[in-house]
């Protein structure tokens, strides 16, 4: 037993040991983000704009693939539906490019009625398993999605403005923090801490 459990400490150290010879790439990563979130949350209408456009974008260049796809596999029964789903992916795509504020506006309800859906079925998940330990942090995490969704759907239109810029900008500062603690804990590391 004890084999395998040195083995696997080897793995590990090999694994955490790649991180630390990388360390400079995870702390400029870290850092990279960190900036980029910390510009998202500052102007978020920008961040916004710039998610919404970098979405039409990657809806058309899905849609490319999808119809080269199709041209490439004609005798496929799925065809006729292959080239549709193609240009639905290029036509989303190519509207929230022309209309970015529309686009934006048409999102952000997406997001809100998501998150208060996503809340609900939390809040009723929680409550089935509140015979179970921490069955309370569940009913959190549905109760503040909820919350979420609701406080977007009462602010909208207006919420459009900062919503998904705010969002895009806190993942970037706790992705960039993630990245710098990793390379952090990487600098200490020795064969002897495992």
């Amino acid at each position: 037993m004890k084999g395998a459990f040195t083995d696997c400490n080897v793995v590990v150290f090999e694994r955490l040991d790649a991180v630390r010879r990388s360390r400079g790439w995870f702390i400029a990563l870290g850092a990279a983000l960190m900036i980029l979130g910390v510009l998202a949350v500052a102007v978020p209408l920008v961040a916004t704009l710039a998610t919404t456009i970098f979405l039409g974008w990657i809806l058309i260049v899905v849609g490319v693939v999808h119809g080269i796809h199709a041209l490439q596999s004609r005798t496929w029964q799925g065809f006729p539906w292959a080239v549709l789903s193609a240009g639905v992916h290029i036509a989303a795509g190519a509207l929230l490019l022309a209309f970015p504020i529309a686009g934006t506006l048409t999102l952000t309800l997406v997001l809100a009625g998501f998150f208060t859906v996503e809340g609900v079925l939390k809040a009723v998940r929680a409550v089935q398993h509140r015979g179970m330990e921490n069955w309370g942090f569940l009913l959190f995490d549905g109760l503040v999605t909820l919350a979420l969704g609701v406080l977007i759907w009462t602010q909208w239109p207006a919420a459009a403005v900062w919503v998904i810029g705010l969002l895009v900008g806190v993942h970037l500062l706790v992705g960039g923090m993630s990245m710098l603690l990793l390379a952090a804990s990487a600098r200490q590391l020795t064969r002897a801490s495992l």
